[in-house]
């Protein structure tokens, strides 16, 4: 047997092989779709946008002043390119080179007043790039208990036209779901932390194909495949470039350590270290513009770990001799073919912008222009379904708490059971109608953590366009209005003729109102909190003190007229008070009560009303005289309640109007 020595390749056949291979996937990427569920090849669908759009960017500078020393700093610094329609670009660099800053800036997410620089869409102004992008995060912001379908057609109802017709936008979300190889897990819920839904390649498919069902010009990706292994990685970024090859879209995404498979997905190269350029260009330039700057990259090796590697210098034990090495690189591009290339690329399309015509897309927005598709009335409608069927499904938004509520509910009954009408039995009473609203109430905070899962996809279709804050603060109430009503009804059907409160349908509809307009109440303070703190433990907290703090003042624990002339106004703002008091006199009036009868004088001993001994019984109007509680009017306790539901709602919408949609 014998041994053949294998003969080593020169450099030159192993480019050869290397731009032999990407020819051959990039032909494969542009006519074909792959199946990824039967590896059947099929064909697209979709209609090729006519009105495809290019970007270039010259000298771009973005600076931000340093809060501690004042002093400015270059994030990025004369940044010059150009992606055409149907090119995909992939943004490289070290962690902190700014390559999402860039990416941010290109996207129009930073604020122009610390830009520098031109950015040009089709060879004109880009300043409203957002009005033919869309901005992928890298967060799978979606609706957890929805399916992958359902979470697609939300944003193709949103984002098309009227002139769309509710068929055409099924056919074009089923169009998308086979394009980015979905068919198989088109109608499994996504998953949450109680759902176990689709992997995580799915997942960042879905969230993508929701955002460019409308096929918007420009795609802006911010690492799209961090967390995913690479087989997931390499479907996602295949999914996406399928897409923009068979429809002339532009993509640019920042990405931090690509796979070979996954890098050799993309067309252009940006590489970028320390805020400035290092190397842009087609991907496959780059080996030979590092070959002839001394750094060859090995054979076998990824190109892309190689480039990283050559450019990152936090490890560098000597920091000066790293900075040296990388403005090497940045004073070597400024004076190579490739930049002067680049210039003459973003100079071309300037010129045929003017030269031909092209029309404007991005300047001549008209005024009064409304970025949304849909007006204010559709976006709740489609708002307020999908949020009634997410709090359906979702056992963490309401239905805990209906269980929870029962379990309590059956508890007070049975400790409180058939409470009586005997003196000792008024402080009983009192102590169930404060527990009723202090504990149902207190308890609202279990609808934090789905109201932060709901928030995060808030923020990232808002920014998206999706839809306004107004459509989205009004479904969020209008879904709440009949599940919290269920969980008041449920304990105050089990709790009420248990404890045996004061019989009659009227009075039991007086007690559920009073719970119901609490919980309203409650609600609208819990998603207020939560919007202006999105942070859980901080959100718990703060409206945990708040519940404790309310129940002090309420006038339970200390007499009305006991309460610090200092902490009076809390008590009139307290919303615990007016549900409390309200729940007392529909309860008391009416009521008779007995006195206890003394066996040594043979009189009665009466804690309120006649205490002369002579009387053998109270009314519940003489409880209420006796603790102060002379002047509650019921009709007005539930308009008081009413109106701070609407107050705390008011600034839940006030809320997400200010703080900004990205970070």
């Amino acid at each position: 047997m014998s041994i053949l020595k294998k003969r080593e390749k020169t450099s030159e056949e192993v480019e050869l092989e290397w731009k032999t291979y990407n020819n051959e996937f990039a032909k494969q990427i542009q006519i074909e779709i792959i199946d990824n569920n039967n590896n059947d090849t099929v064909e697209s669908v979709l209609p090729i946008v006519e009105d495809s759009v290019s970007i270039a960017w010259s000298m771009l500078t973005y600076t931000i002043t340093n809060k501690k020393t004042k002093q400015q700093q270059n994030i990025i610094q004369n940044c010059s390119g150009v992606v055409k329609p149907g090119e995909i670009m992939a943004i490289m660099g070290p962690s902190g080179a700014g390559k999402s800053t860039l990416l941010d800036v290109l996207a129009g997410r930073k604020d122009p007043k610390n830009v520098t620089g031109t950015i040009y869409l089709n060879g004109r102004s880009g300043q409203n790039v957002k009005f033919v992008s869309t901005y992928v995060m890298q967060d799978d912001a979606l609706m957890g208990s929805l399916t992958v379908r359902e979470n697609i057609q939300f944003a193709a109802d949103l984002c098309f036209p009227e002139t769309v017709s509710p068929d055409e936008r099924r056919q074009k979300v089923a169009e998308i779901i086979k394009e980015f190889g979905l068919e198989r897990v088109a109608d499994q819920k996504v998953g949450n932390i109680i759902i176990r839904g689709i992997s995580g390649g799915e997942k960042r498919r879905t969230v993508i194909a929701s955002q460019v069902v409308t096929l918007p010009r420009i795609i802006f990706l911010d690492e799209p495949t961090t967390g995913l292994d690479s087989a997931a990685a390499y479907n996602v970024m295949k999914a996406i470039i399928t897409t923009a090859k068979s429809h002339h879209l532009t993509v640019i995404a920042s990405i931090h350590q690509p796979s070979s498979e996954v890098f050799a997905l993309f067309d252009k190269l940006y590489l970028i270290s320390r805020g400035q350029t290092v190397y842009h260009g087609s991907r496959k330039g780059a080996l030979e513009y590092f070959k002839n700057l001394g750094h060859e990259c090995p054979e076998h090796a990824n190109p892309a770990d190689f480039y990283l590697s050559r450019i990152n210098i936090d490890f560098m034990s000597d920091r000066e001799t790293g900075e040296q090495h990388i403005q090497k690189f940045i004073t070597n591009y400024e004076s190579s073919s490739a930049k002067r290339l680049v210039e003459k690329d973003v100079s071309d399309v300037v010129a045929a912008a003017e030269k031909e015509d092209v029309d404007d897309i991005s300047v001549d927005v008209p005024q009064g222009y409304n970025r949304y598709a849909r007006g204010f009335f559709v976006q709740t409608y489609f708002i307020t379904r999908r949020t009634f069927t997410n709090a359906y499904r979702n056992v963490l938004l309401y239905w805990i708490r209906v269980a929870m509520y029962v379990c309590l509910a059956l508890l007070m009954g049975t400790v409180w059971w058939q409470v009586g009408f005997e003196q000792k039995n008024v402080q009983d009473r009192f102590a169930a109608h404060f527990f009723s609203v202090a504990f149902l109430v207190f308890m609202s905070v279990a609808g934090i953590p789905g109201f932060l899962e709901e928030r995060v996809v808030f923020r990232r279709e808002r920014a998206d366009g999706f839809y306004s804050v107004g459509p989205y603060a009004l479904a969020n109430f209008v879904v709440s209005v009949p599940f919290v009503f269920v969980i008041a009804f449920t304990f105050t059907a089990v709790a009420y003729p248990m404890i045996g409160l004061h019989a009659g349908m009227g009075h039991f509809m007086w007690f559920l109102t009073y719970l119901y307009l609490a919980l309203m109440v409650a609600e609208s303070m819990v998603v207020f909190v939560a919007a202006v703190i999105p942070i859980f433990v901080a959100a718990l907290t703060i409206v945990a003190f708040l519940n404790g703090f309310f129940m002090v003042v309420q006038g339970f624990f200390v007499r009305r007229d006991s309460i610090p002339h200092a902490w009076k106004w809390a008590h009139y703002i307290d919303y615990q008070k007016y549900a409390f008091e309200g729940i007392v006199k529909s309860d008391f009036i009416g009521l008779t009560f007995d006195c206890v009868l003394n066996p040594t004088t043979q009189k009665y001993d009466c804690l309120y009303g006649d205490t002369s001994g002579d009387s053998k019984k109270f009314t519940g109007q003489d409880v209420l005289n006796s603790y102060g509680y002379t002047e509650i009017k019921l009709a007005l306790w539930a308009f008081a309640l009413v109106a701070l539901t609407i107050i705390f709602r008011v600034g839940f919408y006030v809320a997400l109007r200010l703080r900004k949609s990205r970070t």
